[in-house]
């Protein structure tokens, strides 16, 4: 080498050396010839570890077959680009970089050699699978979602006789459905804490007096599918006791209790809820068809839950259990 060149290339490997890159040098068929400090401090690897093909040592198992398809491409295309996770030293985890390689010509068009960088993508590889995977969920939290209205719609219509009682029912229903949405994506995890869910529908039904109402219990994290019956459920039971009764029938009094009962054979979430003090004349024609397919039929076979209610002159009493790995099942 010239002496003349000795100072740019000193001025060259100082700026390479600054780079926040891995940079390398490879001849005409792939096989490294040179990498920069920065390759042997991430890699661990010294020159004679990675010239010629040792580089591959430290690309991922899974991704040398696409390195080396790439170079097999690269004369004809004259470039090189290529994704794969590279091994650091440091912690030997592997971590994805994007490769690129451009070609050195001499003055006559012959190529000489291939320059190439290595750039470290892994935190916007992570955050592309994650946004993949959130979008994924979206998609299928969408899906869920209209699966549930149209099922909404078709139960109330086969219980209404007119426009008006549709639009009335499925109105209120909707309302409590969003209610339930609302309360789970204001969770990381996407479940609904079931006491948010209770004091939420009793609050919408101006069940608020504590001399009326007592409502009780641990936080217990559902998923979507079971929030929404629990919550379809409850809207029934509040608008029962709100709804149905003469002028003249005291208020009714109310006491709700949920817990996890551990002594079955495997963890049960409970819900009991009373109510008392009405003066039903015919208790079994205050709850509607569809309230009684809601609390019934509904939870039995979207949640495999057990559920028994019986209609009092007084009011009534229902009581529900799910088995809790069914309630907390984020994924339906």
């Amino acid at each position: 080498m010239p002496s003349s060149w000795s100072g740019p290339v000193q001025t060259l490997n100082h700026f390479i050396a600054t780079l926040p890159l891995l940079v390398w040098r490879a001849g005409r068929e792939g096989k490294w010839l040179w990498a920069s400090p920065q390759w042997e401090a991430f890699t661990g690897q010294r020159e004679a570890d990675y010239i010629g093909d040792g580089w591959l040592d430290v690309v991922h198992p899974d991704d040398r077959d696409a390195a080396q398809t790439a170079w097999t491409r690269a004369s004809d295309r004259h470039s090189f680009e290529v994704d794969f996770r590279i091994r650091r030293a440091e912690d030997q985890l592997y971590y994805w970089h994007t490769t690129r390689a451009g070609p050195v010509f001499d003055d006559d068009g012959t190529l000489l050699e291939w320059l190439g960088t290595s750039t470290d993508i892994d935190d916007l590889k992570r955050l592309r699978d994650q946004e993949r995977s959130l979008l994924g969920e979206l998609q299928h939290r969408v899906r869920n979602t209209l699966g549930v209205v149209r099922a909404l719609s078709r139960r109330t219509a086969d219980h209404c006789d007119t426009i008006e009682e549709f639009v009335l029912k499925f109105d209120g229903r909707l309302n409590t459905f969003a209610r339930t949405q609302s309360l789970s994506t204001r969770s990381a995890t996407g479940q609904v804490n079931l006491a948010d869910l209770v004091h939420d529908e009793l609050l919408s039904h101006h069940l608020r007096d504590e001399t009326q109402v007592s409502a009780e219990g641990p936080d217990i994290m559902l998923g979507v599918k079971a929030a929404n019956m629990l919550g379809l459920a409850i809207y029934e039971l509040a608008s029962h006791a709100v709804t149905f009764g003469g002028k003249d029938s005291p208020p009714p009094r109310l006491a709700i209790r949920w817990g996890i009962d551990q002594s079955a054979a495997k963890p049960m979430l409970t819900l009991n809820w009373r109510e008392e003090g009405r003066n039903l004349a015919d208790p079994e024609a205050a709850l509607g068809a569809l309230a009684r397919d809601f609390l019934e039929r509904a939870l039995r076979y979207e949640t495999d839950a057990e559920t028994r209610m019986e209609t009092l002159p007084g009011g009534l009493v229902f009581d529900v259990r799910m088995p809790l790995s069914r309630a907390q099942d984020r994924d339906s």
